[in-house]
């Protein structure tokens, strides 16, 4: 059947079966800290799980030659290949040959857990935003290193635009 469907019909299935992945996992990190308490969600295991998740989406991107070398470009280009760039509006700047900066805009986690909890979602607390991008860098080049700048519930820092939801900093030596 898939063989059947157009390139852009085929992106929207895709898209539509990532998103429902997507959204799965969300609502599932949702009941875990509820269940377990933020502290045990923070945990090793879970760590590493998150660290995983993204180092196998990177590393399907260099393993079929989709992204090569391991500087501050192919890190943008793999980012814009990633489910961020898929799921949310993001910026990929680079700062320098050996630094790149990511912001989400408008995150939808954020909008539906105000909307619908009315408070931020503890992305910082709940360790996937972190783990998963540092999971993700270092498989396209294992002594990249993230930066959290800001990341709910932190505190803004000041002059951050209102629509940046979070933002970090990759750091390549």
């Amino acid at each position: 059947m898939f063989k059947k469907l157009s390139k852009r019909e085929l992106f929207e299935v895709l898209k539509n079966m990532a998103l429902a992945y997507s959204s799965s996992w969300f609502k599932s990190e949702w009941i875990a800290v509820k269940k377990l308490g933020i502290e045990n969600f923070q945990g090793r295991e879970f760590a590493e799980l998150f660290k995983e998740f993204g180092a196998r989406e990177a590393k399907i991107l260099v393993e079929r030659s989709i992204v090569t070398g391991r500087n501050a470009d192919s890190i943008i280009k793999a980012l814009k290949l990633s489910h961020w760039a898929l799921f949310e509006s993001i910026t990929l700047e680079k700062l320098s040959d050996s630094m790149v900066r990511m912001r989400t805009i408008n995150c939808s986690r954020q909008k539906y857990a105000i909307k619908k909890l009315g408070i931020p979602y503890p992305c910082r607390d709940i360790g996937f935003p972190y783990e998963s991008r540092s999971g993700f860098v270092r498989a396209i080049n294992p002594s990249a290193e993230v930066e959290r700048v800001f990341c709910p519930p932190d505190q803004r820092p000041n002059g951050l635009p209102e629509n940046v939801s979070c933002e970090w900093i990759i750091r390549i030596p």
